[in-house]
């Protein structure tokens, strides 16, 4: 019934291409092949939250020293995840996989466009402080939603992921920094060395030149771009493990930003997709979009906890803010996600 309600409601802002390609197949089929991938990510997101686990508990038993998380946090964010950038580029390339490429670097650009404008006009009537308002912007598009996507969406579709490290970090480094730190500056060395952007710019160039690594080196670097996510989540149970679970889950306001990023703020997404009609142009793009979409629903970025933290600007609120998020998007990712299909049926 729900699935039902829900396609009738957004059946007339649907694409007429969406409802020629579902109507080919039975309601039923669209049905369990819906349940069926909707199963499937929240098994990985599962699988995910375990990795986190087994890292809560190595903390907790003290067999792992805390003091190693932070090194532990850098070599996945400055190494591996960076090793998994740079293998995405070398699937073989066409004409067609290049410009959904740069489709999704636009894309992304709009929907922050309308996220910012969002969370500034949010600022008054819900008492939104600078932290909170980068929360909100800003979600996890790196280190969480890469490895979540090669998981279920397979490995050539991470080369869609990175398109949006793009405007992200231009963003985040530019108008995040600013808002946290309450000063306005432009760092254009910091956004050029951030290695995420560095791996994609690498990445362009192999998209570009059609540049291959030899095969040991590819393989060295796709075999440390597999360890992103179960080292990324075991840091995520790590960095839990040094948190007071009672502050995380008594601190309201850490719901009503939960609610706004992981809910209200991917459903402005799909209201964008809705009003410009994109995907009735192209609905070849309705699985690359899908792909950009996820890392939308994600949590908060990183990012934003350690530029609270350098510039003392409410690090706590917003450590919280990441871990809850965290914990809540192994419900809210399945349920965005099984919304986009259901308005965009492939």
């Amino acid at each position: 019934m729900l699935h039902y309600c829900i396609h009738v409601f957004f059946y007339r802002f649907s694409s007429p291409a969406a409802r020629i390609i579902g109507s080919a197949v039975p309601s039923s089929g669209r049905l369990v092949f819906l349940m069926s991938f909707t199963l499937t990510l929240i098994s990985k997101l599962c699988s995910m939250l375990l990795m986190a686990i087994a890292g809560y508990m190595v903390v907790k038993a003290k067999v792992f020293d805390p003091a190693g998380i932070r090194p532990l946090s850098n070599m996945v964010a400055y190494v591996l995840t960076p090793c998994l950038i740079i293998s995405a580029f070398t699937i073989d390339m066409t004409p067609e996989r290049i410009h959904n490429f740069w489709f999704c670097v636009l894309f992304s650009c709009a929907v922050y466009a309308v996220w910012i404008l969002a969370a500034r006009l949010l600022r008054k009537p819900l008492h939104l402080d600078a932290v909170d308002e980068t929360t909100l912007i800003y979600s996890n598009v790196g280190n969480l939603i890469l490895p979540l996507i090669s998981m279920t969406l397979g490995k050539d579709m991470v080369f869609y992921a990175t398109a949006i490290q793009i405007p992200f970090n231009l963003l985040v480094w530019t108008h995040g920094e600013s808002l946290i730190s309450g000063q306005r500056k432009f760092q254009l060395k910091k956004i050029l060395t951030t290695s995420n952007v560095l791996a994609t710019l690498i990445g362009i160039f192999i998209m570009a030149t059609g540049f291959r690594f030899p095969d040991f080196i590819f393989t060295a670097l796709s075999g440390l771009g597999s360890t992103v996510g179960p080292l990324s989540m075991m840091v995520v149970g790590m960095t839990i493990a040094l948190a007071s679970l009672k502050d995380v889950f008594t601190l309201m306001k850490a719901y009503k930003i939960s609610l706004l990023r992981l809910i209200v703020f991917p459903l402005m997404v799909l209201a964008l997709l809705c009003a410009t009609g994109l995907l009735r142009r192209r609905p070849e793009l309705i699985p690359v979009f899908q792909v950009a979409f996820m890392a939308m629903a994600a949590p908060p970025a990183a990012t934003v906890s350690q530029l609270a933290i350098v510039y003392n600007n409410k690090p706590l609120e917003a450590g919280i803010y990441n871990i809850m998020g965290v914990l809540l998007c192994i419900i809210t990712i399945p349920l965005m996600n099984s919304l986009y299909q259901t308005i965009f049926p492939v």
